[in-house]
């Protein structure tokens, strides 16, 4: 099965408690996993080898391929969850928000 970047906001939207897409779009998620995917790419060019001509630019769709292996699916949407907790509400999720930064660092080692 072939990841999208679709794959990556399902994902998210599971510990966001959003399945309905009441509290975030589509589109901000999706500006999220496309910065993760820079943020990879800075700590770990390594992952793109023999894609350098192809490189993220951060302007991914939500149709369209994931660029790293399926194990960073997971990874990618844990910094998509950080990231829109920190958005969400600073004071009140930002212990959650942490947790889930902290998994982005651990599973993505530079």
């Amino acid at each position: 099965m072939a990841f999208t970047y679709q794959s990556v906001v399902d994902l998210a939207r599971i510990p966001l408690n959003d399945s309905d897409k009441a509290r975030y779009t589509d589109v901000n998620l999706l500006a999220y996993a496309n910065h993760g995917v820079l943020a990879v790419t800075k700590r770990r060019p390594d992952l793109f080898v023999g894609q350098y001509s192809s490189l993220p630019t951060g302007e991914a769709l939500l149709g369209d391929a994931f660029p790293l292996d399926a194990e960073y699916v997971q990874t990618l949407a844990d910094y998509v969850v950080a990231r829109a907790e920190l958005a969400d509400d600073e004071h009140t999720n930002s212990g959650r928000a942490a947790a889930f930064a902290q998994l982005f660092g651990a599973e993505a080692p530079v």
